[in-house]
């Protein structure tokens, strides 16, 4: 196997632009695939790894946290 690996010549093989822009495509959607999947399973991730806060834990929040309430009598 490293006989063959050390004595291979060049191939002098051709690439147009056509095949370069598909390579580029592959590359460019693997990593947008990558950065979807990473958004999609974060919070899980955090909470599986224990660095989650606690109030995200629960997977609720409180529909009114942050508004002052008024009574309006």
């Amino acid at each position: 196997m490293i006989a063959v690996c050390v004595s291979t010549s060049s191939a002098h093989a051709y690439l147009d632009p056509g095949t370069g822009s598909i390579i580029l495509q592959v590359l460019l959607g693997g990593i947008a695939g990558l950065v979807l999947a990473i958004k999609l399973y974060w919070h899980k991730f955090l909470s599986l790894s224990g660095l989650s806060s606690p109030a995200r834990k629960s997977g609720r929040s409180e529909p009114n946290a942050g508004i002052d309430e008024r009574s309006g009598s």
